[in-house]
Formats: C-alpha cells, structure tokens, sequence
C-alpha cells in the first residue's frame, strides 16, 4: 500500500535514502508539500554524507529546473488551446507564460498538465562518490533549442554573478528557460561544483532532461 500520510511519506523517502535506493517524485505544477519532500529527501541525502553545505545551491537549482518543466507545460496547453496565438512569437509565448505564473493559475495548470499527460519527474540517485539528480519533463526540445539552451550554459559559466551576466548578456526573454539555466550555473559555481556537471539532454520525441552531478567526496 502507497504512503497515505506525510509523516508516511516522509518515512518511505528515509527508508530509500538508508538503503543507497533511488528517490522519485512526480509533479505536475509547484506545490508547497512536493517542495517539503524534496526539500527532506536531498537535506537526508546531503546529511548523510557530511554535505550540508551544499543544500541551498543545489536545492535552489532544482527548483529553478522544476519550475521551468511547469512553464513548458504550460506553454504547451497554453498553445493547444489557442491562448498563444504564434508559438514563434518568443515575447508572446513569455508574456502569457508569465500571466499564469501565480498560485492559483499553477494549481489549475497542474490539473490540466495531469489530463495531458504532462508530468516533471525528479530522480535522486544517489552512489557512493556522487549524487545523480534528473529533472525529466516529458516534452521534447527542438535541436535549435537545445543549442540555444547549452550555449546559454556555457556563458554563464564564466560569470560569479547572475546580475553581471545579465548586464553584459541582456536577454528579453530571459523569464523564459534561460533565466533558470543560467541561475543553476551560477548557483553550482559558487559552491565548487562545475558547469560541465549540469547537463542537457533530449531524445527530440518524448522528454527533456536537466542533469546535475554532486560530488559527495
């Protein structure tokens, strides 16, 4: 039988965490209890190996990843039911992002996510020398997009500040996946770990994958 309580939840996720076994949650908008599991399965994690150091930065990295999955979704019912008019039109698409992004229109989008069939998957895998983190939205990215995104990455990294990037790299659209992205970078930066640990992937059909590597050693 599922967990039905939180004290229930929160014990399956311990149990998982002392047996070295994989972690995962599924979401389908940004939810106050799904953030408080997270938040108790990566502070366990972390505990556990003496890296507490490290949970701010890197929680605040997957929860930038969650919520930029939740605007795909969202841009992607937004489009199925004609609220954006042209998916090209970037300034468009990032306007009518925006005008849900609040508590209300993100529960409703969540229910519409689940009827779609849209869900953001985050896995803690967790290995003696390294903690695996994958956040998994089942929506793919074109090429160009991804191109775009990694290229983002790699510019970020060179940068300490999220403020003096976007000072020498103005962005219009950056409240769309490119502000995250380059948050992560930056968040990873100031605590050692490097960019190349934060990974892109898609297999142009199904998912989108945003990876990040936490050396535990």
């Amino acid at each position: 039988m599922a967990p039905t309580t939180s004290q229930d939840i929160l014990h399956e996720i311990l149990s998982a965490i002392n047996k070295n076994q994989e972690v995962v949650f599924v979401s389908y908008s940004i939810l106050d209890e799904t953030e408080k599991n997270i938040q108790y399965a990566l502070s366990k994690i972390l505990e556990k190996h003496n890296k507490s150091d490290l949970y701010t930065p890197v929680y605040s990295s997957i929860k930038e990843l969650i919520a930029n999955a939740v605007k795909a979704n969202a841009k992607y019912i937004l489009i199925e039911e004609g609220e954006i008019k042209n998916p090209d039109d970037i300034m468009e698409v990032v306007t009518k992002v925006r005008n849900i992004l609040n508590e209300e229109s993100l529960l409703i989008y969540g229910i519409k996510a689940k009827q779609y069939g849209l869900s953001t998957r985050i896995y803690f895998k967790p290995q003696p020398t390294r903690l695996t983190i994958e956040v998994i939205n089942n929506l793919p990215v074109t090429r160009k997009e991804l191109e775009r995104m990694r290229e983002r990455i790699e510019r970020s990294s060179h940068y300490d500040s999220i403020a003096d990037f976007f000072l020498e790299n103005p962005d219009p659209t950056a409240e769309g996946m490119g502000l995250g992205l380059s948050m992560v970078v930056v968040l990873l930066k100031s605590v050692g770990i490097p960019y190349t640990n934060f990974t892109l992937y898609t297999d142009f059909k199904t998912k989108t994958i945003a990876r990040i590597i936490v050396p535990l050693m």
